[in-house]
């Protein structure tokens, strides 16, 4: 991992970068997503695969990155990199105890540690 040798305020500082459509980002690596509008959110990954994904709200063509994520107070989402241009895509991340999406639910970038 790489990080900044000089301190901030006490803290090193690590350096992020961005995870690429379809990457697979092993277990028990931190990701924190981003959005202009939202506070950002910080989650570990349990599960990443690429494939179909169903739900009782949720039916997803094969082919769309999905991760099992856990969030800081330990619930699990689900986590799907959807495409939504030729070089641009969301992040929207569920709960299986929630009805559906809405825009609290989408992000606009999703970053790991380099």
């Amino acid at each position: 991992m790489t990080y900044c040798p000089q301190p901030a305020f006490g803290h090193k500082i690590f350096l992020m970068r961005p995870v690429a459509f379809g990457e697979a980002v092993p277990s028990g690596t931190r990701l924190t997503l981003l959005s202009a509008d939202k506070p950002v959110r910080f989650f570990t990954v349990i599960k990443c695969w690429i494939d179909k994904t169903s739900g009782m709200a949720l039916e997803l063509n094969t082919g769309v990155p999905s991760y099992q994520v856990d969030d800081e107070e330990g619930r699990t989402h689900l986590l799907i990199d959807l495409p939504v241009e030729a070089n641009e895509h969301r992040w929207c991340l569920w709960r299986p105890d929630l009805a559906g999406f809405d825009a609290k639910s989408i992000f606009e970038a999703a970053l790991i540690d380099e």
